[in-house]
């Protein structure tokens, strides 16, 4: 399938795609800034994503898989024929045993904390010194953090993968440190004026992050458009003028 954009354009996504999942079926929405064709690619996280399901030529796509086993935890990537926009995973629920993600590598989950959070992980700290505390242990319980408690398991699984987090509460843990990041004044802010949100960027790692009023969490994921956070409203923001 050929974008209707021409060849010089490329594809852009608008904001985090969602993935709603019932029984055995997932369904995968995403937006784009124009007309392109729809293709999701999907399979077992053990495996390759070597099944493909397809839509129509349109800037507001919609994927709906079937037949999905029960308990196992799919990855996939979204776009057309032409362009992959996004990666990510899905859990399927069920009385099967989900097949679980590799583990992280030491230097590998070393390297996203270092870089995305700045602190050392706990199986890097000196042996001599008194035992590490965990990512999610640095931040103050989940329900003080993230803005709504019922929207934290989907965010968790749509975009968790993206910081090799092993639970929802190490998620909002991480998306908090972000903010703090934000706060030292280490990050480039925005605020919005019109629905009172800030939002933050790393721009190494390209970690994004939204947070409320209360500085609690919104959203947290890692876009796949390099011009994402300049297309975000909002006015540039340095810590020491936050409104909390």
């Amino acid at each position: 399938m050929l974008c209707l954009s021409s060849l010089a354009q490329a594809v852009e996504l608008l904001g985090p795609p969602q993935v709603r999942i019932q029984a055995t079926t997932a369904t995968l929405t995403w937006k784009t800034d124009v007309a392109c064709g729809t293709r999701v690619s999907y399979g077992l996280a053990t495996g390759k994503a070597d099944q493909k399901a397809e839509g129509p030529v349109t800037a507001l796509h919609e994927v709906t898989l079937t037949g999905l086993k029960a308990g196992a935890t799919y990855q996939y990537t979204l776009g057309s024929a032409r362009q992959q926009l996004h990666a990510g995973r899905f859990e399927v629920p069920g009385s099967e045993t989900a097949t679980a993600p590799p583990a992280a590598s030491a230097p590998a989950r070393k390297s996203i904390l270092d870089k995305v959070f700045g602190i050392l992980s706990p199986e890097d700290k000196p042996a001599s010194k008194a035992p590490a505390t965990t990512v999610q242990s640095r931040a103050p319980p989940t329900r003080e953090t993230w803005g709504r408690m019922d929207t934290l398991q989907d965010h968790f699984v749509r975009h968790g993968p993206d910081f090799q987090s092993r639970s929802p509460d190490e998620y909002a843990a991480q998306a908090w440190l972000l903010l703090q990041r934000g706060k030292r004044g280490e990050l480039p802010m925005k605020w919005d004026d019109a629905d009172g949100t800030l939002r933050v960027f790393d721009p190494q790692t390209r970690a994004f992050a939204a947070y409320n009023r209360q500085g609690m969490t919104k959203t947290f994921f890692r876009p796949g458009n390099p011009s994402y956070w300049q297309r975000q409203p909002g006015r540039e923001v340095k810590a020491s003028n936050l409104p909390f």
